[in-house]
Order: structure tokens, then C-alpha cells, then sequence
């Protein structure tokens, strides 16, 4: 079977194509990323989209085609069994990393986020590190929200740590930081600044203390950096307080606009998340944004 894949946004290696791909070739398939309607003739195609907003490709095969992902639809799952312990093609990206996930779900029921509709609201093992990893020196790891099982995320900083691999994990939950957390999340090697998030007025009250107690068992500020969302239903002084309080307590503030279409979201990411820029100037004297007020004005 002639297989084609189509990846028509991803930022990064898509893991979904990667399973695909392997699975595939397993059974002596010819398998191609890409799609070129003068010289391709595929049996079946799947087609992975991340947002919502990016338009079709200029050309879809006229075979059985597989959509899935949050941009085209959050029920859409992939046909094969054990789908999360498919060790996947890197090759496909001539990716040098792993990529993977220990769990699925999340108990939190954020109004912007589809992780409830796609992976539930239950925390569940879906997979060790031997499933997705393959020796690689780093590991991506995807999961919606490993630490909201505080067990499940010790054994697998455990696994992590004894395999020796450097770590770029998704937002962790800064609510969950505990002693017990703290000390495993210290054993793994991290590849890049661990991530966590302060969308809300729900991470208020943990922030300080989360810091706090990381510090307390070797992770310094420093190597913290934390999502600052704005544009949902946060106010400008709001964003700010955010920022600078995460400037001050030593973590380092990136900023997620929720609608880069807008000019006060596009200039404040751009004014926060370029660092020399932020430690330069103040958001209200950074020059594009304050000629884009003059301008308005």
C-alpha cells in the first residue's frame, strides 16, 4: 500500500504522522510525507492539523483520507491498538529527539483548553519510556498534566533519571508542586527551562509558594520559565502584575497571547519575550507599542 502523509502545521515533528509512519512500514508499506499531485498516487492518506485557523493545503489526494488533530477534529483518534506504546519514525523528520507521553488527561477543566475533549479529565498511564524512546539524548515529553498524579510522576522522573536523558517537558502544574514533586522533578536532567503556567487567578495563591518549595529542593528560579496567557478574560494590569512578579521572584515570564491578532496581545508578547528588550525598557515606553498608541490616539 502507497501511504501519504500530510502534516499541514505542526511546529514540531508530528508525533501522530510518526506513529503512522511506523506502523506502516512494519507491514511493508511505502510510507511519504508529502504530497505531490503529479507523481504521488496514494492508497490512504492521513492528514494532521494543529490549528483551526490555518487553510487546506492546495492539494488533497483523491484516496481514503484520515484526518486528525485539534485543527481539524478533537474526536478523531488513530486506528491502531496501543497507539501511545508505537515506537515512532523518526526518521520521517530526521528528528534526533524522542517524543512522547507517560500520561493522558487532565482534571483541570480550563474554558480555553481541549484537553478534556480529546484525552478526558482522568489522569492514566499510557506508556513507559522504553515505548517512545530510543536512546536519544533528549526527550520531549507532551503530556497534558503528569503531575496531577503525584505517584504516576515520580515513577516516571524515575525512569528519566535512571536512563539519564535530558528533559524538555510541556507547562507542569505549579499548583501540584510539593515536596514529594519537587524532589523527583530535582533527579531529571532538563534540556531547556522547566515550564510551568500562570494563566489565572486559580495559580494566585501557588505561585510564590511553588517557587518556594522548588527552590527549597535545588531547582533555583532561574531555571523556571512560566506562560503568562493573556487576552482571554485577563485585564492589562492584571498581565502585568503577572509578569513583573515573576520578574522579581527570579523565574522567567513568556508571554501567550490568546489572540495574536490583536495589537496590544502581538506587543506586549513581543516586548516581554525578547529579553534584552524587557530588561531595557518598560512595556509602556517600548517604542512599537507606544507609537501604535500614538498612532490611535
Amino acid at each position: 500500500m502507497n501511504v501519504c502523509l500530510i502534516d499541514v502545521d505542526s511546529k514540531i515533528p508530528n508525533l501522530a504522522l510518526m506513529r503512522a509512519s511506523a506502523w506502516h512500514k512494519q507491514r511493508g508499506d511505502y510510507v511519504k510525507l508529502g504530497y505531490d499531485p503529479l507523481f504521488d498516487v496514494p492508497e490512504l492518506c492521513y492528514a494532521s492539523k494543529v490549528f483551526d485557523y490555518t487553510p487546506e493545503p492546495e492539494y488533497m489526494p483523491d484516496c481514503e483520507t484520515l484526518k486528525g488533530g485539534t485543527g481539524y477534529d478533537l474526536s478523531a483518534v488513530m486506528p491502531f491498538d496501543d497507539y501511545d506504546r508505537i515506537m515512532p519514525d523518526y526518521s520521517l523528520y530526521g528528528c534526533d529527539y524522542a517524543i512522547g507521553r507517560f500520561t493522558r488527561g487532565c482534571p483541570n477543566r480550563c474554558p480555553w483548553c481541549v484537553v478534556p475533549k480529546m484525552d478526558g479529565n482522568e489522569v492514566r498511564h499510557v506508556a513507559d519510556l522504553r515505548d517512545f524512546w530510543d536512546g536519544q539524548r533528549v526527550v520531549r515529553l507532551l503530556d497534558d498534566n503528569i503531575m496531577a498524579d503525584a505517584d504516576e510522576f515520580c515513577r516516571d522522573c524515575g525512569q528519566l533519571s535512571d536512563a539519564g536523558v535530558h528533559v524538555i517537558w510541556e507547562a507542569l502544574d505549579i499548583r501540584l508542586v510539593t515536596d514529594q514533586t519537587a524532589k523527583a522533578l530535582a533527579t531529571v536532567k532538563q534540556e531547556k527551562s522547566i515550564h510551568f503556567a500562570w494563566d489565572g487567578h486559580s495559580q494566585d495563591d501557588a505561585i510564590g509558594r511553588g517557587i518556594e518549595t522548588l527552590s527549597k529542593n535545588g531547582i533555583k528560579p532561574w531555571r523556571l520559565m512560566f506562560y503568562v496567557l493573556v487576552g482571554f478574560n485577563t485585564t492589562s494590569e492584571y498581565d502585568m502584575h503577572r509578569i513583573m512578579t515573576l520578574h522579581r521572584l527570579g523565574a522567567n515570564p513568556f508571554v501567550m497571547p490568546f489572540d495574536k491578532s490583536d495589537p496590544y496581545q502581538r506587543h506586549l508578547a513581543r516586548w516581554c519575550n525578547n529579553k534584552f528588550i524587557f530588561k531595557s525598557t518598560t512595556f509602556d515606553n517600548y517604542e512599537p507599542w507606544a507609537k501604535y498608541r500614538k498612532e490611535c490616539a
